[in-house]
């Protein structure tokens, strides 16, 4: 289990305090190094619409102290030094004991995509959370057209709705990449994204049932809502998740996570960046985290790179604190994780001891959901952490889009 004690605190104290009314604009800022082209706005199948959310937030935030907000790469490493091999020796140095709240106004990129051939029901959405590496194109992966789960989905006649995260995309970079871009702050943007898809400030309609659906972080975070807001969703479909974090680690390590504008000071500026703005260091150490050779495509491989988004250091250091019990969240549950992803099986989710209580690592995230109404793993073969660039995405589609006619019933 990944989630800490010293933080359940977060997750029961942090609270989402959103303008009635949240302003939209038609797009966003010009903003360099998005993910995707920003004239394509969704796949042709769908109608879609982008705006910039202004959304007012109260978040109660880990508080680091005794860090450098613009340190250079040896600074940086230093504290992954310190982080990996022991946690608490990372929060006596660098965090507080108590948290602080954060207020602040965001704005966030999101986008809607209703399919063009009609939906199977109009109050129905998926709300759509990418993970660290990438922004909102994970779920609109442009390499090809069948690597887009946004097309797959309006295909099945689904409407979907999927933003770029704060620090990503076309979404605001706020420069403290510490105390401010963090999961609490993260939670609550999700959250407050659940709550407007009920209330109808998103296209103007109410959604009847939500199917939360994340890739790693953005599964972390989705897990967050079912545990904290119960009733914000009606289900929930985790990509690249567990609740073992064996793999985290190696994957941190493994990434070699450097400073963003360093990396591709062609896409990112020291103007829209602080230092703690990170990318993995190299195409091989990318390769390491998040795919599994030979089951991908050089044209899949070689876009996630020259698109590959910033995580901050906050960001990094606190991304699984948000996680819980859901006690009370009542809908199915489904865990979709590559039988290679590194960070929640350590490249082998199959890898449980002969007398375990489960058959593989992701069916124990089910100890998260005492309540609900069906737990159900799929486990797609030849697939590392990042699901949609992998030759075996189309398939999985179809598996994860079976879940949702069940979920939305």
């Amino acid at each position: 289990m990944i989630t800490s004690v010293r933080y359940l605190s977060l997750l029961t104290s942090l609270t989402a305090i959103a303008a009635s009314v949240p302003a939209a604009r038609a797009d966003g800022p010009a903003g360099s190094g998005a993910g995707y082209n920003t004239s394509r706005v969704g796949p042709d199948n769908a109608n879609c619409t982008r705006q910039i959310y202004q959304l007012d937030l109260t978040s109660s935030n880990v508080v680091f102290q005794n860090v450098d907000h613009n340190a250079n790469q040896t600074y940086i490493t230093s504290l992954f030094q310190t982080f990996l091999p022991s946690m608490s020796n990372f929060t006596g140095m660098y965090e507080s004991s108590q948290q602080q709240n954060v207020v602040n106004n965001y704005s966030l990129s999101g986008t809607l995509c209703t399919p063009k051939n009609g939906t199977k029901n109009p109050s129905h959405v998926q709300y759509l959370i990418h993970g660290v590496g990438f922004d909102s194109s994970y779920w609109d992966f442009a390499a090809s057209e069948e690597y887009s789960y946004v097309r797959a989905a309006a295909d099945a006649g689904y409407t979907t709705f999927r933003y770029d995260r704060l620090g990503t995309g076309l979404s605001e970079k706020p420069s403290d990449a510490y105390n401010v871009v963090q999961s609490p702050t993260d939670l609550a943007i999700a959250i407050r994204f659940a709550q407007m898809l009920r209330s109808g400030d998103i296209g103007g309609q109410k959604f009847d049932k939500i199917v939360g659906v994340g890739h790693s972080y953005g599964s972390v975070q989705v897990q967050a809502i079912t545990a904290h807001v119960p009733t914000a969703l009606d289900a929930a479909l985790l990509q690249g998740f567990s609740n073992n974090g064996t793999g985290q680690g190696p994957f941190l390590a493994g990434g070699s996570y450097s400073i963003a504008t360093e990396v591709f000071p062609d896409r990112f500026s020291a103007d829209e960046l602080t230092n703690a703005y990170l990318v993995t260091a190299v195409p091989q150490a990318n390769q390491f985290d998040f795919f599994y050779f030979p089951y991908f495509s050089a044209a899949a491989f070689n876009l996630t790179r020259a698109t590959e988004q910033p995580a901050t250091q906050g960001v990094l250091f606190t991304q699984t604190a948000i996680m819980g019990t859901a006690h009370e969240f009542t809908g199915p549950v489904h865990v979709v994780t590559g039988a290679q992803d590194l960070p929640f099986c350590y490249r082998d989710c199959y890898a449980v001891p002969p007398d375990a209580k489960y058959p593989n690592i992701p069916a124990y995230a089910q100890e998260l959901y005492p309540k609900t109404s069906n737990f159900s793993v799929y486990i797609p073969a030849n697939t590392g952490h990042a699901v949609n660039q992998h030759y075996s995405a189309p398939d999985v589609y179809q598996e994860m889009l079976a879940f949702v006619d069940s979920a939305l019933m």
